[in-house]
């Protein structure tokens, strides 16, 4: 076997980054200088392609060209997230570190059972503090949506508030 295409696989089939050490056991590569030549090879074959491969603190890994990803983003498995859910996992993103309280007094006792499926799929983190708890998003958020949280946290702030007024009599203006 090519152990390029080894590598090409590895990196996309993988949903986490992979570290350069787990790249030349998968490639049975000894010499990590030769396999980093290796990925920089396969960075260049795919410059002009709809994926890339990017190196990240974590390890390298394949992903979607970002200025593709909006065409395609509807075919990712997070849109069979419930948008209940969602909902509190931006709350949690936006407001990070947020108490766990404070979630549930916006969402209700509803979002106790999102808390605990965002946790089972390693997007959110749970640290016990005094009665409640405090929320950050993990890692695996930013690998589950293919962006850094810091882009999707710019994304969540141009979201436009519910209009107030839309309930309102005209009368009452």
């Amino acid at each position: 076997m090519d152990q390029k295409h080894i590598l090409e696989a590895a990196l996309f089939v993988t949903q986490k980054p992979l570290d350069l050490h787990t790249l030349a056991k998968i490639t049975s590569i000894g010499s990590l200088g030769f396999l980093k030549e290796m990925i920089e090879s396969l960075q260049k074959e795919y410059s002009e392609r709809g994926m890339e491969i990017t190196e990240t603190t974590d390890g390298w890994q394949m992903q979607v060209r970002s200025e593709i990803l909006p065409a395609v983003a509807s075919l990712t498995p997070h849109q069979d997230m419930a948008e209940g859910p969602k909902r509190c996992l931006a709350l949690i993103l936006y407001k990070e570190p947020v108490k766990q309280s404070d979630i549930i007094k916006t969402q209700g006792t509803k979002a106790y059972a999102y808390i605990k499926d965002l946790k089972k799929m390693g997007l959110v983190k749970k640290e016990k503090q005094g009665h409640t708890s405090i929320l950050t998003v993990t890692k695996e958020l930013e690998n589950y949506f293919g962006q850094s949280k810091e882009r999707i946290r710019e994304q969540l702030a141009t979201v436009p508030e519910p209009s107030s007024t839309v309930n309102k009599n005209p009368s009452e203006e």
